[in-house]
């Protein structure tokens, strides 16, 4: 048994440091295709507009959910829920892209960012407001002031280079349709 043993260790360790030893094997660090390591350096700008470009992907694929729900909506409950949701929405990315550290050749532009998303904001609050209590002008002022807000954002958003924030613009459903409260 402990022949067999003795035997695994020579043929697993000792044959292999051997070859290596002896030049038949090449060591680890003798390869030159293979960088060890690559030194990166990103600008704070770059790296803003990242962090920007991801939140924006988020919320654009959560504006599709939403979209996909508002016309399977049967319930005014349903419409009421998809409000309050959009508005957990709207304040999780206000309060990611406030703790972003802003490269200091966009903070006038991240503070017009930042009224430009509480005008979204309190559109949707004022539209759900306006639906429970059936007010369809207050509701209409309500997405009028989100739809200009976010087409105000985007645009910013563009102007700064940031990628994945171009987004159609909502259209506002003209006053011939069916009623929407």
């Amino acid at each position: 048994m402990f022949s067999r043993l003795a035997a695994v260790v020579f043929v697993l360790g000792v044959v292999p440091g051997s070859l290596w030893l002896g030049g038949a094997l090449p060591p680890r660090d003798a390869r030159e295709d293979i960088v060890p390591f690559e030194v990166r350096t990103i600008s704070a700008e770059e790296e803003w507009r990242d962090h920007v470009s991801a939140i924006c992907g988020w919320e654009r694929q959560q504006g599709r959910a939403f979209r996909k729900a508002f016309r399977r909506a049967s319930s005014p409950a349903d419409v009421e829920f998809l409000f309050n949701a959009s508005l957990r929405l709207s304040d999780e990315s206000l309060a990611i892209f406030n703790r972003l550290d802003t490269p200091f050749e966009y903070r006038r532009e991240v503070r017009t960012l930042r009224r430009l998303f509480w005008e979204e904001r309190m559109g949707i609050k004022n539209a759900r407001d306006a639906f429970k209590s059936r007010r369809r002008g207050a509701f209409l002022r309500g997405v009028r002031r989100f739809v200009e807000a976010d087409a105000k954002s985007s645009r910013l958003l563009a102007q700064l280079g940031v990628d994945g924030c171009n987004v159609k613009p909502v259209s506002i459903p003209p006053n011939q349709r069916a009623r929407i409260v």
